[in-house]
């Protein structure tokens, strides 16, 4: 088996006398999709936030490619790694084509990046945002197009925090569709939380239960599939 991309041993994050996260050892491998269920306030976020080096107030070690995460700089880590938080405040002056522009600088495949947007663009259907600053988004809207850069930017890893968050039943149809290509395809390996598992059954390889900051459950998804049909 090849090394995992990230690996936590001993994970320990402590707040006013309170262990909020305790994993002893677990690994998350490359090219698949882990979804984390948990209820709110089990720690989902403060996980990413970790994976992300957003925080580093923890005790323990989180490795990145075989190498303490805290070694790497923050830039070519963020060439690496796209996380789309559940808050996100939005370039002023730019509208959406700048900055999905701008995101996908990072795609190794530069020569058709403009292709590649145009068709990610038609397949989350917001052609009619492009030229809209991104200031003037809806929450809704926003959150989609940080999505569609998360996509776009071609990352190693993608961090999404509370996947459902602002979609409707058919947004999340089509972001499973296109989040299972990235991992299945194209092996970008996904991280994403949610407090509704069953949205994503046909997307998760991996389902992770987390309660209270520790791992209860760890199950692979043998059923995973999209069909030709709704790719």
């Amino acid at each position: 088996m090849k090394n995992p991309i990230f690996k936590l041993s001993n994970l320990v994050y402590s707040h006013k006398n309170s262990n909020l996260m305790n994993i002893k050892n677990f690994e998350i491998h490359r090219g698949a999709c882990y979804i984390i269920n948990g209820n709110m306030g089990s720690g989902k976020t403060l996980l990413l936030d970790i994976l992300s080096k957003q925080n580093k107030n923890y005790k323990g070690d989180v490795f990145y490619e075989d190498k303490e995460i805290s070694s790497y700089s923050n830039k070519n880590f963020n060439k690496d790694v796209y996380y789309v938080k559940q808050s996100f405040s939005p370039p002023y002056f730019k509208n959406v084509e700048q900055f999905l522009n701008n995101m996908s600088k990072n795609n190794s495949l530069a020569k058709n990046k403009s292709k590649n947007l145009d068709s990610l663009v038609s397949k989350m259907d917001f052609k009619y945002l492009v030229s809209n600053k991104m200031r003037e988004l809806t929450p809704s809207q926003l959150r989609w197009v940080n999505l569609a850069a998360g996509l776009a930017s071609f990352p190693k890893v993608l961090l999404i925090d509370e996947l459902e968050m602002h979609l409707s039943s058919n947004n999340v149809k089509i972001l499973s569709k296109l989040l299972f290509r990235k991992s299945s395809y194209e092996g970008v390996t996904i991280i994403a939380t949610t407090q509704n598992k069953e949205l994503f059954k046909n997307l998760s390889s991996v389902n992770i239960n987390l309660n209270n900051g520790r791992i209860t459950s760890v199950r692979s998804n043998a059923k995973r599939n999209y069909s030709k049909k709704n790719k």
